[in-house]
């Protein structure tokens, strides 16, 4: 028998209480999605106490006993601190001498010297013709024996004179007494005697400056006559010698020229910040470049007492040993000047102070435990720092492992400087 195909039922027909656009259907549909999200938060709640009750390990516990710091420690030491300017310049000779020809001009006879020659005070350097210096001299004697020949006949005339007319005065003197002479005899007679007087002062005293004169020529003719062969006046060294044998010098002809380099002399410029710091007498070495490492000793000399205006520095001069007499004028020379300095003061590494928000501190250990405490610097040099206030001598100060301490904090001490 055929039976009929199957057909699908039709849907039944939507009620207007549900329908899409019904008020009462959307708030029956809020309201399940409200108790949906309720129950899901309850049940989250449920799992992370759970999770607390049944995992104590994810909680920190922060007063976990920590194991000590290790550091490294420097105990305040008293030393003696300076600073240093390193200045160069020039050396020059403690002492350079120009020795000058003699007399107006006369030729040189013979040089005794050369370059390089090491001379003593008083030692001749050359000779010059003398020989008309002599014959000068021998004139001016001459003249002034003729003149003290003349001097001595006036004084013989001038004294028989005046003895013949002081007899004659006497005589008439004892004659006018008796009433034997008269007064103008006596009168005329003191005239004369008093005329005689003058003109033998006149007479005497122009002859004897004739002579003063010619004791000063000859005084003149003895000092170019000694110089006629120029001696040092210094002991030395001979730097220059610009005559030969034959040439004519005079009194402004230079004819050598000596150098004292036993000692040399060092100018150095310091700024006026500094040169309240340097102290003549101050001694210190010098390094010559061209001897290589080697150095000398020297010592500051003077300290000028005004600025140079051109330069707006001090020039400080330093005097430099050099016995052996290697070191030459012109030779470059560098110094470390001392310009600050203060003495035994407390002292420790500069690195082991910390600026901090409060201020500069350094932590010092003490029975183990990093106490940290502000100081007030003073001078700074290099890696030493000088303290004013805040430490004693002998505080072990932290200075490695200070970055990572801590006040209080537990430290154990190891490495250098510790004092155990």
């Amino acid at each position: 028998m055929n039976m009929p195909y199957a057909t699908k039922a039709p849907n039944p027909p939507v009620s207007a209480e549900y329908s899409p656009g019904n008020k009462k259907y959307l708030r029956r549909l809020i309201a399940a999605a409200a108790s949906c999200i309720l129950a899901l938060s309850l049940a989250g709640c449920a799992a992370v106490d759970w999770i607390n009750q049944n995992n104590n390990a994810v909680t920190y516990d922060d007063t976990r006993e920590q194991a000590p710091l290790p550091v490294a420690v420097s105990p305040a030491t008293r030393e003696d601190m300076s600073r240093a300017l390193t200045l160069g310049g020039l050396l020059k000779p403690m002492e350079e001498v120009a020795l000058m020809g003699g007399g107006a001009g006369s030729r040189v006879l013979e040089v005794a010297v050369s370059v390089g020659d090491y001379v003593e005070k008083g030692q001749v350097i050359l000779t010059q013709d003398m020989r008309d210096l002599q014959i000068q001299e021998q004139n001016l004697r001459i003249s002034k024996g003729q003149l003290q020949e003349s001097l001595d006949i006036q004084k013989q005339n001038l004294d028989l004179s005046r003895t013949q007319l002081q007899e004659s005065y006497d005589k008439s003197r004892a004659l006018y007494e008796v009433g034997a002479a008269a007064e103008s005899q006596l009168t005329a007679l003191e005239n004369q005697i008093q005329q005689l007087d003058l003109q033998a002062e006149g007479q005497l005293t122009a002859l004897e400056n004739q002579i003063k004169q010619i004791d000063l020529q000859l005084e003149t003719l003895r000092i170019n006559r000694d110089k006629m062969a120029v001696t040092s006046t210094i002991n030395g060294v001979i730097s220059a010698l610009p005559v030969v044998e034959g040439q004519m010098a005079a009194a402004s002809t230079m004819v050598a020229m000596v150098v004292n380099i036993d000692k040399l002399l060092l100018d150095v410029q310091v700024g006026e910040s500094y040169i309240m710091g340097v102290r003549k007498g101050d001694e210190m070495e010098i390094l010559i470049p061209s001897f290589g490492e080697r150095t000398v000793k020297g010592r500051v000399r003077s300290i000028p007492p005004n600025i140079n205006p051109q330069t707006r520095a001090y020039t400080v001069t330093l005097e430099v040993d050099n016995p052996e007499r290697l070191i030459k004028g012109g030779m470059y020379g560098e110094t470390k000047l001392v310009v600050d300095r203060v003495e035994n003061v407390l002292v420790i590494p500069q690195y082991a102070v910390l600026k901090l928000d409060d201020g500069l501190v350094v932590f010092v250990e003490e029975n183990g435990i990093a106490v940290k405490k502000p100081v007030s610097l003073g001078l700074t040099l290099g890696n030493q720092a000088q303290v004013l206030e805040g430490l004693n001598e002998g505080d072990k100060v932290i200075v490695e492992g200070q970055y990572a301490v801590t006040e209080g904090r537990e430290v154990s001490v190891v490495g250098r400087g510790a004092d155990q």
